[in-house]
């Protein structure tokens, strides 16, 4: 896992050195085991590349930039990558077959060289993993970038004048622009966010957006540019029952996590207690055991607050698969603070406050292990959000829900059942098609409150502009979720927060093979008689007990209602009110009331007040941009 950048120029100006250096000064956090810095062609470089490398597969010989000589008409060959292809030994195999004479051991990174040499653009179709990598060819003078099926690997693009930068992260690639440009806030982007609590393929960066999941971008030497998407989920199958499925869960995923187990360092898995990490970690345990490979290092976060806290159904799962299991206790008073340092690192808000317990597990599991497996993926594949049931509940009874008023069921708490049902009211009147309920049930802001707060921000993206086009609305849902919701706040979220401290972490659900298997089973067959993920939780009940696979689903998520309440009151306000929001455009009265509202009692506004929150904290970032601290035992306290 690494951090990748660099710069191609379309004129005859040579790629400076020191831009490159910048970029890479930035992005050391996520590679503190090795640097580098190319220049090609030499002495007049059009291309320029970067890259910090955290060592996990062939600690010897898996240097980068990597480079392949000149051989027929490629080449010579130059590669940054960011990420983890297992299925190397296989295409390794193949391409040896093919006249491909490797220098390393078992280097993916180099395969990726041969392999482009081999298939060109056709490169992506052949790699299972998670991955964001850029060849420069040299003698063409192109430059390829490609980024995984599902996102989780991160690569951004910023096109100006005669150049074109790219990196793994916005601030990286702000990292690279000359001294006297300063980067602009996107309008439209700043809506997107309000409304979804992340942007989309845009970011918050004008000129700076990502290269789409399952895209690769081809850059000719004029600056010309030819994008393709080579994967799509399958279609849905009209006709698949129920018959030999949990056969075939059985088998994709258990390849799936039996393939992320391969390291040269220390590996563990995430253990929330929940469905998903449950599974991972018991078929993980399962085969470190059959192998005689010791017990599986499992790691959860311990919640202040009971409404949140899993630590004990973590506990449990452990001592039932035989893990050696570590729990982190939180402490909020760190809250603001190292949401202040993942700014740092991302260069744009994510209104998702569980990216703190995702950081602070990161952290704790640093201290152990560099890689670590996470059940995220499960829930967009296999069904288990509440709004895909909610779904079908508005499609049978929207005209009766229709007819209440829209704030019915007022509660004070978000997590109660009354606040589930106000919210399937308030989706109800959004309208009749199933993307304008669903867009109200993602929302942060309603239309009203969006209007009082950003009266002069431009319209924004929602569900309905590219709703899938599925004949099954549920699964049109969960489409949507898997090419936005996934790629665009849950994987920024996971690699943000782990490659702040330079840790790996894998995704077994979102193995190209489970994907296309769960992609193309019907409605019935992933949620028999409305059961969230019961065709899941049918392999689940192979490896957990009944009370782990059973269980009511809890978010991994903090309380941060009370906290904003209590202790990080004042720190709250400091935010709010320092008049940074107002100069990005939203009204000072609207947030006034949310925040008066909200310590009041009166109303629950800790979505949106926790989202403000990161919005104020990318305004202090965006006036005075630091470099964030590189992870080492000294300088991450423990929590």
């Amino acid at each position: 896992m690494c951090g990748i950048a660099g710069i191609i120029r379309f004129a005859d100006r040579p790629v400076e050195r020191e831009r490159l250096e910048r970029m890479l000064a930035h992005m050391r956090h996520r590679g503190p085991d090795g640097a580098g810095v190319s220049l090609h062609p030499e002495p007049a470089p059009r291309c320029g590349l970067a890259h910090a490398r955290l060592s996990v597969i062939d600690l010897l010989s898996g240097s980068q930039p990597m480079h392949l000589a000149a051989q027929d008409s490629h080449g010579p060959l130059h590669l940054v990558f960011n990420g983890e292809i297992y299925n190397h030994r296989e295409l390794r195999a193949k391409l040896e077959q093919r006249g491909g004479r490797f220098r390393s051991d078992h280097s993916d990174t180099e395969v990726l060289l041969y392999g482009y040499r081999q298939w060109g653009t056709m490169l992506p179709k052949h790699l299972h993993g998670m991955f964001a990598f850029a060849i420069y060819d040299e003698n063409r003078r192109q430059l390829f970038l490609c980024r995984d099926r599902t996102g989780k690997k991160p690569l951004y693009v910023m096109h100006r004048q005669d150049e074109l930068l790219f990196a793994s992260l916005i601030p990286t690639v702000t990292a690279g622009l000359p001294p006297e440009v300063s980067p602009e806030v996107n309008r439209d982007a700043l809506l997107d966010y309000l409304r979804l609590g992340y942007t989309f393929q845009r970011s918050m960066i004008a000129g700076v957006s990502e290269l789409p999941a399952a895209h690769w971008m081809l850059v000719d030497a004029d600056g010309s540019r030819q994008s393709e998407r080579y994967w799509m989920p399958p279609p849905i199958s009209l006709h698949s029952t129920s018959l030999g499925a949990v056969d075939a869960v059985r088998e994709v995923v258990t390849e799936a996590v039996v393939a992320r187990l391969e390291a040269d360092v220390p590996l563990g898995c995430f253990l929330s207690g929940g469905l998903d990490s449950s599974v991972i970690a018991a078929l993980a345990q399962r085969h470190l055991q059959s192998h005689g490979l010791g017990a599986l290092k499992t790691f959860s976060v311990a919640m202040p607050d009971m409404r949140y806290d899993e630590s004990l159904f973590a506990q449990q799962v452990a001592e039932h698969i035989g893990s050696d299991h570590t729990v982190l206790q939180t402490h909020p008073g760190d809250a603001v603070k190292d949401l202040t340092l993942l700014m740092q690192v991302t260069g744009e808000p994510l209104a998702d406050s569980s990216l703190l317990a995702t950081y602070w597990l990161c952290r704790a599991a640093r201290e152990h292990v560099t890689v670590a497996l996470s059940g995220d993926g499960g829930d967009e594949l296999f069904g288990g959000y509440d709004r895909y049931r909610a779904i079908r509940v508005l499609e049978r009874w929207r005209w009766a829900l229709a007819a209440l008023p829209a704030g019915v069921f007022a509660n004070h708490d978000i997590t109660a059942r009354s606040a589930k049902l106000r919210r399937l009211v308030q989706a109800a009147h959004a309208g009749r098609s199933a993307a304008a309920q669903y867009a109200s049930m993602v929302s942060i802001f309603s239309a009203a409150q969006l209007k009082a707060l950003a009266p002069e921000l431009p319209g924004s993206t929602l569900p309905g502009a590219d709703w899938p086009a599925q004949r099954d609305q549920v699964h049109a849902a969960m489409r949507w979720d898997l090419q936005h919701y996934l790629p665009f706040d849950l994987l920024r979220k996971l690699d943000r927060a782990a490659m702040a401290v330079a840790l790996e972490v894998r995704c077994p659900l979102l193995d190209t093979q489970v994907c296309d298997l769960a992609g193309h089973l019907p409605d019935k067959v992933l949620m028999p008689h409305g059961v969230s993920k019961g065709l899941f939780k049918q392999f689940a009940s192979e490896l957990l007990p009944a009370s782990i696979v059973h269980r009511k689903k809890r978010g991994f998520a903090v309380p941060m209602d009370q906290w904003f309440r209590q202790e990080l009151r004042g720190q709250l306000a400091d935010h709010l009110f320092d008049g940074r929001l107002s100069k990005l455009g939203l009204a000072a009265r609207a947030v006034e009331r949310m925040y008066e509202e909200h310590m009041a009692g009166r109303f629950d506004h800790t979505h949106r007040l926790f989202s403000l929150l990161q919005l104020a904290i990318f305004a202090r970032w965006l006036e005075k941009p630091q470099t964030p601290a590189v992870w080492s035992r000294d300088s991450f306290t423990k929590s």
